[in-house]
């Protein structure tokens, strides 16, 4: 039931908004991660040490239900721009950091499983994920709009592997 949890909470990650209302809350995405590492904990270690960065992301992620719109070049020169990319940035390397454990956890239980093909896609759906999210901030600080608009299309593209990776696990390893 755990991989079933991180499955929809990859659902909630993706970013719908009407109004600067987010509909899919990413609360609710984070709150099923940390559920599904609960569940998960006591078969593997990483998905115990994953639990961990989950309960900082519920919190940091109340901030992000209602977005106010503020150009990009105009952040700086908003009274609270800069805390705003703080947060942002310490969302992004805990979000890392638990999606590493949540990898890291379905490839060892994958290699116990002996399903090297499930252990293999999990080390690179890790990696993918791990080199959008560098370069999305890359492209944040200079931005190309080719090259954003190719990052943001492999993103999407890099979401929908992850929940086939969530799907895989909760099929194979439950």
């Amino acid at each position: 039931m755990g991989y079933k949890n991180f499955f929809w909470a990859f659902i909630f990650l993706f970013d719908f908004r009407i109004g600067g209302f987010d509909i899919l809350p990413d609360i609710i995405a984070y709150i099923l991660f940390y559920s599904g590492l609960n569940k998960l904990s006591d078969r593997n270690e990483n998905f115990a040490k994953g639990k961990v960065f989950a309960i900082p992301l519920i919190f940091l992620s109340i901030f992000d239900i209602y977005q106010v719109r503020v150009p990009f070049n105009e952040i700086g020169n908003v009274s609270y721009g800069g805390v705003l990319i703080l947060l942002g940035i310490v969302h992004t390397i805990i979000n890392l950091m638990m999606i590493y454990r949540i990898c890291m956890g379905i490839a060892e239980e994958a290699r116990l499983n002996s399903d090297y093909d499930l252990e293999e896609k999990a080390l690179k759906r890790w990696k993918l994920y791990l080199i959008v999210n560098i370069a999305l901030y890359v492209l944040m600080i200079l931005p190309i709009p080719l090259l954003l608009f190719v990052i943001l299309i492999i993103s999407i593209v890099n979401y929908f592997l992850m929940l086939g990776l969530m799907n895989m696990a909760s099929n194979r390893l439950e």
